[in-house]
């Protein structure tokens, strides 16, 4: 009776994720997307009660002169959640995956507090301007519900800025300034860098701290963000945005680096014991769908 009843729920979750993947091959971007997850053989799984509502991760099998291999990359989404939000939020974690396995989704070398916090800032905007721009292209086919969701759920001023932008010239949709804006209104949002640096700092902070020792076993020096990591994170997009003539420096302008040097104020959420931290584990810091 109970393998029988797994069995079910099991096909049926299988149906509800075809049945998302068959709305994201609508769009050219969303066929990426569904393109990557099979390639890579990404395992989705809806549960009943995550520890987070999204999430995504691969285990680290090694790591070299500053080159992390992948296995077994996943992505977690809580079932309850609604088909057009599953749906925005697959489009985000699979950003991070990619991050991961196109080789900038940890960094490559050891970094200081304040650039690590910029690191992981740059890789939750970025996912999120990605979820932007292909929620954005599968409202202008006619499925308007992932847009709608972000928006309801937390991503409104980003879903406006995009909106306004290549509303009022449409070549910025595929010149990259419309992604761009999307990434830049990842900064603005109201308590939105204050829940990032909690999350850094509780979950991405003493993973590095605890790794370094090995990392340096492993050729990686101590370093600084520069350029070379600005291309890197650019190169994975199918269109470029991070560098475009006229907008600000993701390393040096305020924006980006806003309240970086500092601890968050107030409570963080509870640590992980550190006898169930899987160090081998590469995941980015979790979050529910409005953050």
């Amino acid at each position: 009776m109970v393998t029988g009843l797994k069995e079910e729920f099991n096909n049926s979750a299988t149906d509800r994720i075809e049945g998302l993947m068959t709305r994201l091959r609508k769009v050219p971007e969303g066929q990426a997307v569904v393109t990557f997850l099979e390639f890579n053989k990404v395992e989705i799984q809806l549960l009943d009660n995550p520890i987070h509502t999204a999430s995504s991760g691969a285990m680290i099998s090694n790591c070299k002169d500053g080159k992390y291999y992948y296995h077994s990359p996943k992505i977690y989404l809580k079932a309850s959640l609604t088909d057009d939000n599953l749906i925005q939020a697959m489009i985000h974690e699979t950003e991070h995956l990619n991050q991961h396995l196109s080789g900038v989704g940890n960094p490559d070398r050891i970094l200081s507090q304040e650039d690590c916090i910029l690191f992981y800032r740059a890789a939750e905007a970025d996912a999120q301007a990605t979820c932007t721009d292909i929620c954005w292209r599968m409202k202008q086919a006619g499925d308007a519900g992932p847009w709608n969701e972000a928006s309801n759920v937390g991503y409104k001023e980003i879903c406006d800025a995009y909106e306004k932008l290549v509303t009022a010239d449409p070549a910025a949709l595929e010149d990259g300034r419309g992604r761009r804006a999307a990434f830049d209104a990842w900064f603005e949002r109201k308590g939105g860098l204050e829940y990032y640096n909690h999350a850094i700092i509780n979950d991405m902070i003493p993973f590095l701290e605890r790794g370094r020792e090995i990392f340096s076993q492993h050729n990686m020096k101590p370093g600084l963000l520069d350029d070379s990591w600005v291309d890197k994170l650019d190169s994975i997009s199918n269109q470029p945005y991070l560098k475009l003539e006229g907008q600000l420096s993701l390393l040096h302008a305020d924006k980006y680096r806003a309240n970086i040097e500092k601890l968050p104020t107030g409570p963080t959420r509870p640590s992980t014991p550190k006898d169930e931290i899987q160090p081998a584990v590469s995941m980015n810091p979790p979050h529910a769908p409005g953050f």
